[in-house]
């Protein structure tokens, strides 16, 4: 673990993210005052006061002017904020500011950069392609299967996956990404790092943490308040070479995503819909505005000047033609969402006991796997 020194920058560096109600907007505002942590720490109070001083509500509706002022004094205290810093590493957490080398490169520039991030496992490659997969909470099955599908190809194609571990979409599009078997996916939590929200998410939560990693800018125990998540959305479209839109109704989430990939030049990629659909109603005004239609990953990975694993393609079609009709029929209905034998049989029109026996067959020929009671779903 790497040692807090008080005699450090970095010391100061995290005690500033480490309090609650200090935006990005105000430590901006003090560092031009001050010059360094350091020296806001060693801040008289009047100083302060005058510094931070606005008349515009703060996203949380507390901590202005005098108030922030006197939250940033009465957390001042060097042993405390050595032991919360212990406190956290034995909780398998890291922190990085903004000048140290291991801060995501992509985010140094994009407009009101964070300036310290907390992060459970690791942060994205500087190496490897990002892509950002958002869309709705209250998604389609449909929407959910193309989401895990595109997922999981990106994944497959050396894509790392960012999103928010949220309902639909976003959750979707993780599960993709984990099941391909080196697949790298990263959440960027509106809580802190600490916390899986929403809670029903604890699997993911722990899942993504082996391959890829949590991220917030966010204090440890901050809750999940509902302004935090449109400004997080910032880091979730900063951390990614494109951003991929499935499913988004007007003035959606999605779509602040959107503006912000916009704002910092990375490129719009977008699942189109039925015009006539409001759950589509924004990516198709994206799409008129000259985002990228998407029907096949390949449409992301030109835009993103990669090259398609043809291998995977190849074995895929491979695996087609050595199956017989009515496993042809059956491994089609399959896809990464589990389904119900009961479900299958409705839609294929098989019986239970022919149908049961082609997906023994299809396992045995390691494309289909049983995951709980009589579900089932594709393995590639």
């Amino acid at each position: 673990m790497m040692e807090l020194n008080e005699n450090t920058e970095r010391f100061y560096a995290f005690w500033l993210c480490s309090l609650p109600g200090i935006y990005p907007h105000h430590i901006q505002v003090l560092l031009k005052k001050f010059g360094t942590c350091k020296e806001i720490f060693y801040a008289e109070r009047k100083t302060l006061e005058h510094a931070i001083q606005r008349k515009a509500p703060e996203p949380d509706g507390n901590f202005k002017g005098s108030l922030l002022a006197e939250k940033i004094l009465e957390n001042k205290n060097i042993k405390t904020i050595q032991n919360d810093y212990e406190a956290m590493t034995k909780k398998g957490i890291h922190f990085v500011y903004r000048e140290e080398a291991d801060f995501p490169e992509k985010l140094k520039n994009i407009p009101d950069a964070p300036f310290g991030l907390f992060y459970k496992g690791k942060l994205p490659s500087a190496t490897l392609p990002s892509v950002a997969v958002v869309g709705a909470r209250k998604a389609t099955g449909a929407g959910k299967q193309i989401a895990e599908k595109l997922g999981y190809e990106l994944a497959a194609n050396g894509v790392q996956v960012i999103s928010g571990l949220a309902y639909g979409i976003d959750i979707c599009s993780q599960k993709g990404a984990v099941n391909w078997k080196t697949g790298h996916t990263f959440s960027v939590f509106g809580t802190g790092v600490d916390i899986c929200y929403p809670r029903s998410h604890i699997e993911m939560y722990m899942k993504i943490q082996e391959n890829g990693g949590l991220i917030s800018e966010y204090p440890l125990g901050t809750p999940p308040l509902p302004a935090h998540f449109p400004i997080r959305n910032r880091i979730i479209s900063g951390l990614s070479d494109g951003v991929l839109i499935v499913e988004a109704r007007k003035k959606s989430g999605s779509l602040i995503t959107a503006e912000c990939a916009l704002e910092q030049g990375r490129e719009i990629f977008v699942v189109p819909g039925m015009m006539c659909d409001p759950q589509y109603e924004g990516g198709n005004e994206l799409l008129k505005s000259g985002a990228v239609l998407v029907t096949d990953v390949k449409d992301i990975l030109d835009g993103l000047g990669i090259y398609l694993d043809m291998d995977m393609v190849e074995r895929k079609k491979k695996t087609n033609i050595l199956l017989e009709t009515t496993e042809k029929m059956v491994y089609a209905s399959l896809s990464l969402e589990p389904i119900h034998i009961s479900e299958l049989s409705a839609e294929l029109d098989i019986g239970p006991g022919k149908l049961m026996e082609t997906l023994f067959s299809l396992q045995k020929k390691g494309v289909a796997k049983m995951v709980g009671n009589n579900y089932f779903i594709l393995k590639i």
